[in-house]
């Protein structure tokens, strides 16, 4: 799309830009799109990179998208050295450098490995990009990297409220880096949006001294806004790892015709990866719940799920009842990481006039077609759609190094038992 001078003068670095450069907005006719692309899983095969790259770039073609929302593992860092990571990182997102399209990001359990730190080796590459908004506004040890909110303003210059709010969390995961040297911190990390972490103002990009909680930092900023504004603006909320409440509607009320969309797994909600599942994320899901104008929430992390659905429920052991919020799914993008569904990215499309009372949202997949068109507003949940057919990938794509992995040990075996049987035989 742009000439390689262009993209050369793209990719320059730059200076991180301030919160209130106020470079999102709805378009001339009060509409903003979101293109979700999940599960990345670049570095673990040059090829498969560039099957991924094809997917992204082939959505993108056929939307007309504001903004593009990476919701985590971006990269395999088990696949990296470290010292690589950057060019990673430029892989990821070199389709959008290409389509000159913002984006943002959160980092999701695989961008933190013994040898990847997503502070260091994702987060100090990213934010030199021109079309990067990837903020830290809390961060810390145990509390990720990418927790931040971005404003999303109407088309005339001259309004200074936003319209819309976009809250993204790091629902951290993975492991801490161990060849980096920072902080001393071993072994995995929690997998859930924590508490202990330090506040960074949004004109920073290092922790200061101030201890703040996450979910205290996001109630907080979340009254400040509305304050500031003197009324509640509609948000979004991004992160990778889905919350429990995703988990307990699978298990104890899904239905297939009012959740249209695969459902191919049991959901690893925060809190329940690494660790026995406590309701490590009750407070971050009260937080949610008690978000005023709050519409939808995304995640992805469950390759082989790409449902949503309305959170009115009960969690009867954390004494949580939805209120109607919705959560989903995004689409598995990457042709690297576990699953053979068809790869593609969830679209969110939002009309400025009516979005507090419904939104729209699909699947694109890499072919062109669309799957589990949706609309989210009072009476999802009670719809009937069709139920949505499972699509798979080509079997004769190349196959992820994790399941190279696995499989190499059963081919050697393999390979020397035929090897025996012929001796035998001669």
């Amino acid at each position: 799309m742009l000439a390689k001078d262009s993209i050369q003068h793209i990719m320059k670095p730059r200076s991180p830009k301030k919160l209130d450069d106020r470079n999102l907005r709805f378009t001339k006719n009060g509409t903003f799109q979101i293109s979700v692309f999940s599960d990345l899983h670049f570095a673990e095969n040059a090829t498969l990179d560039s099957m991924t790259k094809r997917v992204m770039s082939h959505v993108l073609s056929r939307e007309d998208v504001q903004l593009v929302v990476l919701n985590g593992d971006l990269i395999s860092g088990e696949a990296t050295d470290g010292d690589n990571s950057g060019h990673y990182l430029h892989e990821v997102v070199t389709p959008l450098v290409e389509m000159d399209i913002p984006w943002a990001s959160t980092y999701g359990n695989h961008d933190s490995e013994i040898n990847l730190n997503p502070m260091k080796d994702i987060y100090d590459h990213e934010i030199q990009y021109k079309n990067s908004l990837t903020r830290s506004m809390v961060t810390g040890p145990k509390a990720g990297v990418t927790n931040y909110y971005l404003p999303v303003y109407p088309h005339e210059s001259s309004e200074d409220t936003p319209s819309l709010i976009l809250w993204f969390f790091d629902s951290k995961g993975g492991h801490y880096a161990t060849n980096r040297g920072i902080n001393g911190l071993s072994g995995t990390r929690g997998d859930w949006v924590h508490e202990d972490v330090q506040f960074v103002p949004t004109y920073n990009h290092r922790p200061l001294t101030k201890s703040k909680q996450v979910v205290e930092w996001f109630i907080n900023q979340n009254a400040n806004l509305t304050a500031k504004y003197r009324k509640v603006i509609p948000s979004l909320a991004f992160y990778h790892i889905p919350a429990h409440a995703m988990f307990s509607y699978q298990e104890e009320e899904f239905d297939s015709k009012a959740t249209p969309g695969i459902n191919g797994e049991i959901v690893v909600s925060q809190g329940s990866g690494d660790t026995n599942y406590t309701g490590q994320d009750n407070q971050f899901m009260q937080a949610l719940l008690n978000t005023t104008g709050l519409i939808a929430t995304f995640s992805g992390h469950d390759h082989d799920n790409d449902w949503c659905f309305k959170w009115n429920g009960s969690i009867v052991e954390q004494e949580l009842t939805g209120n109607g919020v919705n959560m989903c799914y995004g689409r598995h993008t990457g042709y690297g990481g576990y699953g053979d569904a068809a790869r593609g990215g969830r679209q969110i499309f939002l009309d400025q006039r009516a979005m507090e009372d419904e939104i729209q949202t699909w699947i694109r997949l890499e072919d062109g077609t669309t799957s589990a068109a949706i609309t989210l507003n009072a009476t999802y949940g009670q719809d009937q759609y069709e139920e949505v057919a499972r699509r798979m990938v080509q079997a004769s794509r190349v196959s992820s190094t994790h399941e190279q992995s696995v499989l190499l040990p059963w081919v050697v075996l393999w390979s020397l038992t035929l090897v025996c049987f012929r001796v035998h035989l001669f």
